[in-house]
């Protein structure tokens, strides 16, 4: 598995052959955070994965959605393939389910849908810490006075 990051559509894109599993999700979580990624929309191309989670790692997920801090993560499609086997359904059923209202996320059995959808959404804005903490003799501080 692989993830690419296209940064002038902020877009992250999530793909290959594997397993998506507690210690996949964790690493992918700290890179994007670190990437400055994580309001980027993911695209998440299932359809040559299997998704192993146990109801801990579930948990563990949904825990990490809630202690995320200030930062807003972008909205998440699964693409399952156009014709997905039942118990990935399953999973990634469960998996939305679990997260909840959070995040927007969907599941999609059409890539070009998932797209338009992620394109439709848009990234979540998380500014940057250089722009909400100005120096104190900023010369926009100055002009706001």
């Amino acid at each position: 598995m692989r993830w690419t990051i296209y940064r002038p559509e902020q877009l992250v894109v999530i793909s290959g052959v594997g397993i998506f599993d507690i210690s996949f999700a964790t690493a992918f979580r700290e890179a994007m955070r670190a990437e400055g990624a994580a309001g980027f929309c993911k695209l998440f191309d299932f359809s040559r994965l299997d998704i192993k989670l146990s109801d801990q790692d579930l948990q563990s997920m949904v825990a990490s959605t809630r202690l995320a801090g200030p930062v807003k993560s972008g909205p998440i499609a699964l693409y399952l393939g156009k014709t997905p086997p039942p118990l990935l359904v399953d999973m990634a059923i469960l998996l939305k389910n679990r997260i909840g209202y959070r995040r927007r996320i969907r599941l999609f059995t059409d890539e070009s849908v998932a797209r338009q959808w992620l394109l439709y959404e848009g990234p979540a804005f998380n500014p940057s810490q250089e722009t909400v903490l100005l120096p104190p003799g900023d010369r926009v501080a100055k002009l706001a006075r």
